[in-house]
């Protein structure tokens, strides 16, 4: 998330049009970026003229507005995708207006909250959402199902639980009475991940085993892809690092898309680095950093690069790579961060320096806490008391050793796999 978000309260009757999130932007950082915040709420406001229950000014008075606030953003210099994609929005309310057809505005809002998303600005796209869903007048059950999908993702990546799950529910009933049977599965895999980030890691296991039961009998790959990503997470975190490793590299042969693959291959890595098979979580990460990437999982992927060094005992990469995070550390996501201080601190107990480490898992715990992210706070209180006893270790005069887990059969035709992937990919 960019550091100019914070935590707002969700959009109501009192707070509707407010649009809290872009006046923020609008009131701090350089000026390119505040005239983009202004921008954008210039045109939320042009938007809520379009809303079911709007009783604004007649139409000369909205087409004039959409007239000042085109040419506000067209002023914008540099132009940049978000501007782009506000002066678009600008476009379609005019002919909106023209042709009394405000459903034409979906389409550029969600593309504009996708937008947001991808720069990390969870808050400012939340609010996209929420006044896309005003436009909605009982004709446009697709475009809600949508917005209430990504609503969820953006509400559990700001850790706010109890809505994204609602969300997910209210995008299952939607996809249930429209036949559509993947974006219903896609529900429950929201529900399932949610189910995870607040600790309750069989309810998860449940809902993602019978999601990729249904999509291998529907021959839905894309939801199998992910539910298979998403289980492999929650036996990761129940400590079954074994059983889950062979569904992340699953999740991994399934995806059609690029970035997909590089997430699943990145969670492959890491579990086999979680198993001491180094080498082998090598090599998924060198081909993950060798993608065309987007930043977040470029910097998660470094992330795991550092314990890997640290786990070989290589300190000059292992500082290579922590010097390198910590130059954008302000600008990763909040459980990417988190991720962060983790690894360092596990990092720097590699290198027998106790204290630095415990101060970096600690707060690693703080931000999970703060986050609501019970399955993190269990994950990373686990590390410290592993910490803490190669400081016992260390006192004693006995070596710590990382002990490599077991490789069960999956595990190694997983990593067998992976080698004939490294061998293809390298020529």
């Amino acid at each position: 998330m960019d550091s100019t978000d914070t935590m707002i309260a969700p959009q109501t009757a009192s707070n509707r049009g407010l649009h809290q999130p872009f006046l923020e932007r609008a009131a701090g950082g350089e000026a390119s970026d505040r005239a983009v915040g202004l921008g954008a709420f210039l045109v939320m406001r042009l938007v809520d003229q379009f809303r079911v229950d709007a009783t604004g000014p007649g139409i000369d008075a909205i087409g004039y507005q959409c007239f000042s606030t085109r040419s506000y953003i067209a002023d914008i210099r540099p132009q940049t995708e978000t501007s782009n994609m506000l002066y678009e929005v600008t476009r379609v309310a005019q002919v909106a207006l023209e042709s009394d057809e405000r459903r034409l505005l979906f389409p550029p809002l969600l593309a504009l909250a996708f937008c947001l998303e991808e720069e990390f600005r969870l808050f400012e796209a939340l609010d996209v959402l929420q006044t896309t869903l005003c436009l909605s007048d009982g004709r446009d059950a697709e475009e809600e199902l949508g917005v209430f999908l990504h609503r969820g993702r953006l509400l559990r990546n700001t850790s706010a639980f109890d809505e994204a799950r609602t969300s997910y529910e209210r995008a299952g009933g939607i996809a249930l009475r429209l036949g559509d049977k993947h974006s219903e599965l896609l529900s429950r895999i929201g529900r399932g991940i949610v189910a995870r980030q607040v600790g309750n890691l069989p309810d998860s296991e449940h809902i993602l085993r019978g999601v990729i039961a249904e999509s291998q009998t529907s021959g839905d790959s894309d939801a199998e892809a992910r539910a298979s990503q998403d289980l492999a997470g929650t036996l990761y975190f129940s400590g079954r690092i074994p059983d889950a490793t062979p569904f992340a590299f699953k999740a991994y042969e399934l995806y059609d898309s690029l970035q997909n693959k590089a997430r699943a291959l990145s969670d492959t890595g890491a579990m086999l680095k979680a198993l001491g098979h180094y080498n082998a979580a090598r090599n998924a990460y060198s081909l993950v950093l060798s993608y065309d990437l987007r930043s977040d999982i470029r910097a998660r992927t470094e992330v795991e690069c550092l314990e890997v060094s640290a786990l070989t005992r290589d300190r000059v990469s292992f500082e290579r790579w922590r010097q390198s995070i910590a130059a954008k550390k302000s600008s990763l996501p909040h459980d990417a961060l988190l991720d962060f201080e983790l690894q360092t601190g596990i990092g720097l107990s590699m290198f027998d320096e106790y204290d630095r480490a415990e101060d970096h898992i600690l707060r690693a715990i703080a931000l999970a806490e703060e986050m609501g992210m019970g399955e993190r706070v269990f994950y990373a209180e686990r590390r410290l008391a592993e910490v803490r006893e190669q400081r016992r270790q260390a006192l004693e005069h006995t070596p710590y050793v990382a002990e490599e887990g077991e490789c069960t059969s999956p595990v190694r035709d997983t990593i067998e796999r992976l080698e004939d992937l490294v061998t293809t990919v390298r020529g």
